[in-house]
């Protein structure tokens, strides 16, 4: 039978210095109320201390899930990929207080199985030629995390029959923190009302295979054979503690805008017609519209497209609904959703409406082979190489989250930009190169790029202007990228 914690009594179960992987996607799968329990811990008695804390994916709304964890002195370590919306996070690491290693977030999910199945590591042509590959800085993208850890202590550069890969090397992980709708006394977990299916297995296989423990955060204990075997998503013999949350509307959100989500929302059918309807009913900005049309003119009957988020995700399923596109092509979003209407910001991560639901390090899986036709990535920094910056501004660590991962394995990539920013997009040089174009064009990838101005394709001798509005800003501008930054 499985131990019963309170919120109380949770955090002393994590010991210092400890390895420790949670799982969360947004607020979504989020174990919150440990995170505040550990929280609350360190502040009064200054314990739990000295974690590396392992994430596959951002889980906070800027406020809570990872963000109440950002405390020097906590967290010794972050190995992560994501810290966009978590900007306690994103300052303590930008600002040198907790070492930072930031690796792709496809290769994180994929990571824990390999880690549970004890293999030495896992092979991928993700992140070659990025900050990620140990001949720039091997994930390490603070001053502490370059002292402390040296380039190929988590990914290492190999060949293999004459091709460059690299290899994510696996790790101990000492602790496991999930979470779940329910469980039985025997510890059997299901997640069948949450509205991602993400790492919490794989997580809870690689700390129960190296001696650690897993501890998880449940709505409710119910009876044993109230949870049918096929929804559970965490067999009993892998979990140690348990957890009932003492608030699921503050502490288990299924989304962070709805504290529950109605169920028919995620699994019940709409037509397109009703899909396209969703879409349009959602206000969004004119430059924004203009953006989605220029890019969705790249997209073929039949595609699979994953939209990044952001403006991806504001303006692509806009303009293919308006097209009347909508219908003929399949959205999909990194954290394993298929169709429906995939929603942004806080909310990131969960659609409604959706055809279908898999696991996170399986979609990264069809990613990674190259199962997306065309992909949509919004832009940080781009020069005229074709190199994109989408994971360090202004001294904080954003990271990379599936950025390349999904990129890296995609036909065709659309970049989707405001040309006309308070915030220049080009540049000489990008701060951090998360994207190397030269390397997708030896791939044999088409790689474009579109704003409100201008579509551009990327060539060998720099980007080509394939269209350009009929006005001076845009002639301007297109101008301005032809001579200026060759």
């Amino acid at each position: 039978m499985i131990t019963q914690v309170t919120p109380a009594e949770v955090a002393s179960l994590i010991p210092n210095g400890a390895t420790v992987a949670g799982d969360g996607f947004t607020m979504m799968g989020v174990a919150d109320e440990i995170y505040a329990a550990i929280e609350q811990s360190f502040l009064d008695r200054g314990v739990p201390n000295g974690l590396t804390f392992v994430h596959a994916a951002g889980q906070s709304n800027r406020v809570d899930g990872l963000a109440r964890l950002a405390h020097p002195g906590l967290l010794k370590r972050v190995v992560g990929p994501h810290w966009g919306l978590n900007p306690p996070m994103a300052n303590v690491l930008g600002e040198d207080e907790v070492e930072a290693i930031c690796l792709p977030q496809g290769q994180i999910s994929t990571l824990y199985r390999t880690i549970a199945a004890n293999r030495p590591g896992q092979l991928s042509t993700v992140g070659l030629g990025t900050f990620v590959d140990p001949r720039l800085d091997g994930g390490r993208i603070n001053d502490s995390a370059r002292a402390a850890v040296a380039p190929e202590d988590y990914v290492k550069l190999v060949h293999v029959d004459g091709r460059e890969y690299l290899f994510y090397k696996s790790f101990p992980l000492d602790v496991a923190i999930i979470r779940g709708s329910k469980i039985d006394p025997d510890g059997n977990m299901s997640q069948d009302d949450d509205v991602t299916i993400l790492d919490s297995l794989a997580i809870a296989q690689a700390v129960h295979n190296n001696g650690g423990i897993v501890i998880a955060q449940v709505k409710e204990i119910v009876e044993r054979g109230d949870i049918p075997a096929r929804l559970v998503n965490v067999p009993g013999v892998l979990v140690d503690y348990v957890m009932v949350t003492s608030d699921p509307a503050k502490y288990h959100k299924q989304t962070n805008s709805a504290i529950e989500v109605n169920m028919d929302l995620i699994t019940g059918y709409a037509s397109p017609q009703e899909l396209a309807d969703s879409i349009m009913a959602n206000e969004l900005e004119d430059v924004r519209i203009r953006i989605g049309e220029r890019g969705a003119k790249l997209v073929r009957d039949g595609d699979i497209i994953n939209l990044g988020t952001g403006l991806p995700g504001d303006s692509i399923g806009r303009a293919l609904a308006t097209s009347g596109q909508l219908a003929k092509v399949t959205l999909t979003v990194e954290s394993g959703t298929y169709g429906g209407v995939p929603l942004g910001g806080v909310d990131f991560g969960c659609a409604l409406h959706p055809a279908a639901i898999i696991g996170h390090p399986q979609q990264f899986d069809f990613y990674n082979g190259g199962g997306v036709d065309i992909t949509f990535m919004g832009v940080g920094q781009v020069d005229g190489r074709g190199n994109i910056n989408v994971s360090a501004f202004g001294g904080k660590a954003i990271g990379c989250g599936g950025f390349m991962d999904i990129v890296d394995g995609a036909k065709r990539i659309c970049f989707l930009m405001v040309a006309d920013s308070k915030h220049p997009k080009w540049v000489h040089d990008v701060d951090q190169l998360t994207f190397y174009g030269a390397a997708a064009l030896d791939k044999g990838q088409e790689v474009y790029l579109a704003s409100e101005h201008y579509l551009l394709q990327l060539t060998e001798q720099g980007w080509k202007v394939l269209e350009v509005d009929d006005n001076d800003a845009a002639r301007e501008a297109a101008s301005y990228i032809h001579n200026a930054l060759y």
